[in-house]
């Protein structure tokens, strides 16, 4: 019987090697309560270690030769802005390459052990996400950064580990294009082995990416594929703001190796927002036009098969008739599930309002809202329900 809620008897470091292990624990600290949790993990990557090697020595060669035959399509936007519909639909074509969610949880072993590792997964991960109720499984696309933080220990979602420590890890980690040299060329090293393996293992021919985390890399991004194509698609920063927040509590409990601290608040949220859509509105200049797509979430919602031919029309992804019925024919499986979406509050109004109305209104989205004491909205626009984020 699958799970309702994310609750697992080992961290996502047991789909690390253990040498990252160490490194991703280096200079943090995790709390005596946990200790049992973190052995178990280690232990299980210890286990793994030598399935872990068996796949680097039969596909490193490989790995390390793979060129892309077409220029990436990299999906990027902040956490909860509509990226996973995006990403779900896009790999619906058959020759989309993508990580899948069993490749970031197990990126070293995807390629020799899915056989068993999939079902074994399968049955601690909920059939749904509990904070939006979005069918789960394995075999779906994912975003990358569990995944490379399992490869190497350069990422902020370290942050769902230490939460205690989320400040400095955002503002250590979040421009990897600050590390320090070795650091970028590990990173970049992984990265292309995990795009590699999202080919090898998926068969298709063109890599589909998703990563919030995107929004900090695109001069990285210009240097390992200087002729991929980048889709940034938004929402209001309200929605995503608050949205965000309650998702990342939703995460804590299921892999946290520190309690979440009692001062953990919107406001951490909304300074990763500034940062993130800072950099991006900043590095966009060096993508050309050509290559670059800005998409509003209610927008695109509004005419997916519209939206979707401007891509393939705009990127050049051939012929859109040909993958039209894999796109309506996922539509009509997944429609919009039932979840109560989290109406954003007077505080991430308030701090959205204060750091980041310059934002909104680059964005589109000009004037600001507040709740009356029935909870509706002041504003005339009220916000709508969601369909994927």
């Amino acid at each position: 019987m699958r799970r309702t809620t994310f609750r697992f008897p080992v961290t996502t470091l047991a789909g690390s090697p253990v040498k990252n292990i160490s490194a991703l624990l280096k200079d943090h600290i995790v709390e005596p309560k946990y200790r049992g949790k973190l052995i178990l993990s280690w232990a299980t990557a210890g286990i793994l270690e030598v399935f872990t090697q068996t796949e680097r020595l039969l596909w490193q060669k490989r790995i390390r030769n793979l060129r892309l035959k077409t220029p990436p399509v990299f999906i990027i936007g902040f956490w909860r802005s509509g990226t996973t519909l995006l990403h779900n639909l896009l790999c619906q074509d058959p020759e989309a390459a993508y990580t899948t969610t069993l490749q970031t949880v197990f990126p070293n072993l995807i390629l020799t052990q899915s056989w068993w590792l999939k079902p074994v997964i399968n049955y601690f991960v909920p059939i749904k996400r509990p904070y939006d109720n979005v069918s789960m499984d394995m075999d779906f696309p994912q975003e990358e950064d569990f995944g490379m933080m399992n490869m190497q220990p350069a990422s902020i979602y370290k942050f769902f580990l230490f939460p205690a420590e989320f400040d400095s890890i955002i503002s250590q980690e979040l421009f990897t294009g600050n590390l320090p040299p070795e650091r970028i060329s590990q990173w970049k090293e992984a990265y292309h082995n995990m795009i590699a393996k999202a080919v090898f293992n998926t068969g298709g021919i063109r890599y589909i990416g998703k990563n919030p985390c995107h929004l900090t890399r695109i001069g990285l991004l210009k240097e390992m594929f200087p002729d991929a194509k980048f889709i940034f698609i938004h929402r209001d920063p309200y929605k995503v703001n608050e949205s965000l927040y309650h998702f990342i509590l939703s995460v804590f409990p299921g892999v946290q190796l520190q309690d979440v601290p009692p001062g953990f608040s919107r406001e951490h949220v909304v300074d990763l927002y500034r940062k993130s859509m800072d950099a991006y509105f900043r590095d966009r200049e060096i993508i050309p036009s050509s290559d670059l797509m800005e998409l509003k979430m209610d927008d695109f919602i509004g005419d997916i098969p519209g939206h979707l031919k401007g891509i393939y029309d705009k990127f050049g992804l051939g012929d859109f008739n040909r993958v039209l019925p894999h796109f309506e024919k996922y539509m009509a499986e997944n429609t919009q599930p039932e979840h109560n979406p989290y109406p954003p509050s007077e505080e991430t109004i308030r701090l959205v309002d204060k750091s980041a109305s310059d934002i909104r209104h680059q964005l589109g989205y000009d004037g600001s809202a507040s709740l009356n004491s029935s909870g509706e909205y002041s504003r005339e626009e009220k916000f709508s329900a969601p369909l994927y984020l």
